[in-house]
């Protein structure tokens, strides 16, 4: 059963469980989320536009070569060519945007050499604190092998495309905490990639104050706007309060809910197991009381004439303004 999540107030009975050590370190999510509405907030996630997410999804659904927008596409993470033809097309478009960038080298077992993620970073100005924006770029179809269709244009290249957009209006402005725009591979073979990621930056010792993770935004067929925001833990349950007080707030008209359960399905989860604040970003699935996911999933008919792209565009503003609001806007 799904909880209906309306108000901030929730956070504060969430408090009553909670050391003071945990409440002292959830503060500055808490008063993010209390703040009145911010004219350059909204103006951010105004800039947000439902074409550029077209665009992206086109050119990640579509065979190389092919018209444009064909469904003949892959980004099979086995398929060394095909999913490095996406990853070089991210990392393209991520330095047209100034953003310092770089290949997240990892092995998968069915591929023979290196697979890679793809990372560009918007650097804070004050703060070591770092805000992740991640989805996963690689795609699947059953029964097909993998150097076969999977155009994917939800599962995910919505969420990818997301990942794109954010980074192409945030990367605009200068914020106090640093911003990563990451986009994995490898997800579809068991979270490969974030696990490898995720490693990495723990043992580095990365200070991450919060994941945002797409994987898929783009299918809402009844057009209620339901999305679920799914938090493994009480830190990323933070996360999901501040999410639905943007959407509360700058009158998104989404319906975010978050489910009781949240299983460990995408790549948030290897941020959580290495103990970070992460939370699973995602369309009205068969965990509540409603379902409304996308029958094409991971088959060849994921492809973007089943998607509303005006509900894509505002779950993507809902993670711009959160993200902003968390990073701090030097003004």
């Amino acid at each position: 059963m799904k909880r209906f999540l309306a108000s901030i107030a929730a956070v504060f009975l969430l408090f009553g469980a909670l050391g003071a050590a945990r409440f002292v370190s959830q503060l500055s999510v808490v008063e993010a989320a209390l703040q009145p509405t911010d004219p350059f907030i909204a103006q951010l996630m105004d800039q947000v536009e439902e074409s550029k997410l077209r665009d992206h999804i086109c050119q990640l659904q579509s065979a190389e070569g092919g018209e444009a927008c064909n469904a003949q596409g892959s980004r099979w993470a086995c398929d060394g060519p095909a999913i490095d033809r996406a990853v070089a097309y991210a990392r393209t478009y991520f330095e047209s945007l100034g953003l310092p960038t770089k290949l997240d080298p990892y092995s998968l077992s069915c591929r023979v050499g290196l697979s890679h993620n793809i990372e560009a970073v918007l650097p804070g100005t004050e703060s070591p604190e770092i805000i992740l924006i991640t989805a996963h770029l690689d795609s699947v179809a059953q029964g097909v092998r993998s150097s076969g269709i999977a155009p994917g244009a939800d599962d995910n290249a919505s969420g990818s495309a997301g990942v794109l957009e954010a980074a192409r209006v945030l990367s605009q402005y200068k914020f106090k905490r640093s911003i990563y725009f990451v986009l994995f591979t490898g997800e579809e073979q068991g979270l490969v990639g974030s696990r490898a990621y995720a490693g990495r930056l723990k043992r580095e010792g990365a200070n991450i104050v919060g994941v945002f993770n797409m994987d898929m935004i783009g299918y809402d067929s009844d057009g209620n706007g339901v999305f679920e925001i799914q938090a493994p833990d009480e830190d990323s349950y933070q996360l999901g309060q501040l999410l639905i007080s943007i959407n509360n707030r700058y009158d998104l008209r989404l319906a975010p809910e978050v489910p009781d359960q949240a299983p460990p399905w995408s790549d948030h989860a290897s941020f959580a197991r290495q103990g970070y604040p992460a939370v699973l970003i995602i369309e009205d699935t068969e965990l509540g009381e409603t379902e409304d996911f996308n029958p094409y999933y991971h088959t060849t008919g994921d492809t973007l004439e089943a998607l509303n792209l005006s509900y894509a565009r505002r779950i993507v503003q809902a993670i711009v303004g959160a993200v902003a609001q968390l990073a701090e806007p030097v003004r």
